[in-house]
């Protein structure tokens, strides 16, 4: 079989087969309006830390990031909201981690957007884009996986996850040293500001809550403009900001049995991927949750499965021409 199958695309056709055939097989990509907004803070994120971390200003791609955003039609307040969220989000990041180092590093800064090939056999390559490179205090590599997120996951998914294992075998595969993965995780839960009474004083309902830094400040104008002494101020201070809820690395070890079994998931991803190229039927795995809330092409695909017959009406809302740059969302490089 000849198939070439990125990292993207395995996980595409892992969740369900429909939504690798419009997405890969037709080139189906929603236009820059209907891209989920938790999808564009992704990447405006990843884009703006990635040029960081070549000491680059990432400032300046953040706003031709907004420009591009309001030029496909993305409402202007909304644009704007993302772009102070965004920029808010990367400079509490930035501040939090600099000089606050934990082992195995500090982290020397080595490439990013690497782009690998691996052909395990004749016929069948599997791709990758490595986001980011770095080695720690020991001179050992580490593939980079940023990950702005509502939720930071667990142990368990760091220790599987499919599409770092992937990337981890392509890159040993093609001789990088690699010798794990580093989660780097933002949190986008927005911190809360603590209210404050007339007084000057906390309430007592947000003695218990916990923000950042950049919530706690607002807070902190306010007693001070009540002549709060520094020993209240610092003490809550001291209680209420707890950046390391919003900024988490974590460094994971990918053992071989993992590997293995990854590898015999890609195997039968793309025996299912060969079965349904053969019979010209790619599958459905109808999930009234993740139809819904998560797939971009759940409201053509329920419409196409209930007519039995393609919607063309449908695929309109859909970019075929420029995908590259419509999936760049305004990226430059």
């Amino acid at each position: 079989m000849d198939i070439s199958l990125s990292t993207s695309a395995f996980n595409d056709a892992a969740r369900c087969l429909k939504r690798y055939e419009y997405r890969w097989v037709e080139n189906l990509v929603p236009k820059p309006r209907d891209v989920r907004p938790v999808l564009r803070r992704g990447v405006w994120i990843h884009r703006c830390l990635q040029l960081a971390d070549e000491g680059k200003d990432w400032l300046v791609e953040l706003g031709r990031l907004w420009q591009w955003a309001v030029e496909q039609g993305i409402p202007s307040d909304d644009a704007d909201g993302m772009y102070t969220e965004v920029r808010e989000l990367c400079e509490d990041y930035l501040a939090y981690w600099q000089g606050h180092e934990e082992a195995p590093g500090p982290w020397k800064y080595m490439a990013s957007e690497i782009p690998m090939v691996w052909e395990p056999r004749p016929g069948t390559k599997l791709t990758a884009t490595i986001d980011l490179l770095k080695v720690d205090a020991a001179d050992r590599m580490w593939i980079w996986e940023r990950k702005s997120t509502q939720d930071i996951p667990d142990s368990d998914w760091r220790t599987v996850d499919p599409q770092t294992m992937l990337q981890f075998m392509i890159a040993r595969a093609n001789g990088m040293p690699v010798v794990g993965i580093v989660f780097d995780y933002i949190c986008t839960r927005p911190g809360r500001v603590p209210r404050i009474t007339q007084a000057g004083r906390l309430h007592k309902s947000d003695e218990q809550m916990t923000t950042r830094s950049r919530a706690f400040a607002v807070a902190e104008r306010e007693m001070r403009k009540s002549s709060q002494p520094e020993e209240y101020i610092n003490e809550w201070r001291t209680r209420l900001v707890a950046d390391a809820q919003w900024f988490q690395r974590y460094a994971t070890l990918r053992p071989d049995d993992n590997a293995i079994l990854t590898l015999k998931d890609v195997a039968q991803i793309l025996r299912h991927i060969g079965a349904a190229r053969d019979k010209d039927y790619y599958a459905r795995s109808v999930n009234v949750l993740d139809c819904r809330l998560f797939c971009p092409y759940g409201k053509l695909c329920m419409a196409e499965y209930h007519l039995g017959h393609k919607s063309e009406a449908l695929r309109e809302e859909f970019v075929t021409a420029s995908t590259e740059d419509n999936w760049m969302m305004g990226r430059t490089g």
